[in-house]
């Protein structure tokens, strides 16, 4: 069944469907990879730049435990909502002092100080971060799952573990960073067994990741647009590229057969054509038991025009001849130029009288007709052989072969002239 969804050229060039298909997917998938690649760049790049922000809040907690750790501790004024950090107990730290003007002061070392910030920032911004630790004393240090697996891999020397996580009702953008022990921190966690360079936790930092999800859901959605658009243009461009391509080679190929089967000079069927049309209508006509004539027509001594007048003049007449006999015959009789000067007609269905009839007619309006030269004018005529399908007709080319002789009788009687066999 032909693809009516194609234009017409295509129908006629299975191959060029088969390229235009096989480049159209290859073209598809390649910026389909390109807009992929793209895809996943920006979305790195967006999520890098959260974890930029991560990682600075938390290298601003370590810097401020740090300087806290320096000092050993910070005491504050134990004011009402204030209280001292039972965990110091535990380490065999009292965390109070009384001043000489009678006021209790409570230290806050970096643990606590660190949850206190975070319990405002929480407040302020909505970000969240929190100490972890494998080895804690507050039970809000201990890691979840994710913490846990992090600070497993810090023993094994990585220096930060990050994830988007969509695990819970809204996403949040999670980053660890190792907190290594220092000398200032050995006065507190060196009796729980730590030294000085071990990784005795980290600090977890959580930043709420809605619009992040937000811009990636943006960015993945203007990709798909944009790649939808990019391939609907290329293929269309390609489309129509291949389409006026096609077109021309259609016209070519149409040409060429043109070509193959037509007299160039006279525009007649050649030699080859009319002759395999000829032998078709035998066929046919030895099949249906229907009838089939033949014409042989020859223009008198051309070769004397050719001679006198030049070949050009020559072509002219050819010309004229091949019109006049093209304008005296039927839809369905056939006509062709079968030697320099040589015309055969084919005419199907037509009994031998009918055939002489028609030889008759083309023969008076060729005599009739005067081609027109700078030296004057000139009138040329035709010899003609008709005949008939027998029964006794072996082949197309018997009847071609009376055909032949019987135009070599009408020479011999002095042509201009037609004559049957």
């Amino acid at each position: 069944m032909t693809l009516t969804t194609w234009p017409k050229p295509f129908q006629y060039f299975k191959d060029v469907r088969i390229f235009l298909i096989t480049v159209s997917v290859i073209i598809s998938l390649f910026m389909a990879a390109i807009y992929v690649l793209r895809y996943v760049t920006v979305n790195e790049l967006l999520i890098q730049t959260v974890r930029h922000e991560a990682t600075s809040y938390a290298q601003l907690i370590v810097l401020t435990r740090h300087w806290n750790a320096r000092y050993g501790g910070v005491y504050v004024e134990k004011r009402p909502g204030v209280e001292s950090n039972p965990y110091l107990k535990e380490l065999g730290v009292d965390p109070d002092v009384r001043t000489a003007d009678g006021r209790v002061l409570t230290l806050r070392n970096p643990a606590i100080m660190t949850r206190e910030i975070s319990e405002l920032a929480r407040k302020e911004n909505s970000v969240g971060f929190h100490m972890i630790s494998l080895k804690n004393l507050n039970p809000e240090n201990r890691p979840d799952d994710f913490e846990r697996r992090a600070l497993e891999r810090f023993a094994q020397g990585e220096r930060e573990h990050w994830q988007l996580d969509r695990s819970g009702g809204k996403p949040v953008f999670r980053y660890i960073l190792p907190l290594v022990v220092e000398e200032p921190c050995l006065s507190c966690h060196g009796r729980q067994g730590y030294k000085k360079g071990d990784i005795r936790g980290g600090v977890s930092v959580m930043i709420p990741a809605e619009g992040l999800v937000a811009q990636m859901r943006t960015n993945r959605n203007q990709i798909v647009i944009d790649g939808m658009v990019t391939i609907g243009i290329l293929l269309a461009l390609l489309y129509f590229l291949t389409w006026k391509l096609v077109g021309r080679l259609d016209e070519t190929q149409k040409r060429l057969k043109h070509i193959a089967v037509t007299d160039e000079l006279t525009g007649l069927k050649n030699r080859r054509q009319i002759l395999e049309q000829m032998n078709k209508e035998y066929q046919r006509a030895v099949r249906t038991g229907g009838t089939l004539s033949l014409i042989l027509l020859d223009i008198d001594h051309f070769k004397r025009v050719n001679d006198s007048y030049g070949h050009a003049v020559g072509d002219r007449v050819l010309r004229a001849v091949a019109r006049e006999m093209q304008d005296g015959l039927r839809t369905y009789d056939l006509l062709g130029r079968i030697g320099g000067e040589e015309f055969l007609i084919a005419s199907p269905g037509s009994a031998l009288d009918e055939a002489a009839g028609l030889a008759e007619r083309i023969r008076q309006k060729i005599k009739g007709r005067t081609i027109s030269d700078r030296t004057g004018e000139i009138t040329v005529t035709v010899s003609a052989g008709v005949t008939s399908l027998s029964e006794q007709d072996a082949s197309a080319d018997a009847i071609l072969q009376r055909a032949d002789e019987a135009l070599y009788l009408a020479k011999q009687q002095g042509r201009d002239r037609v004559v049957s066999a």
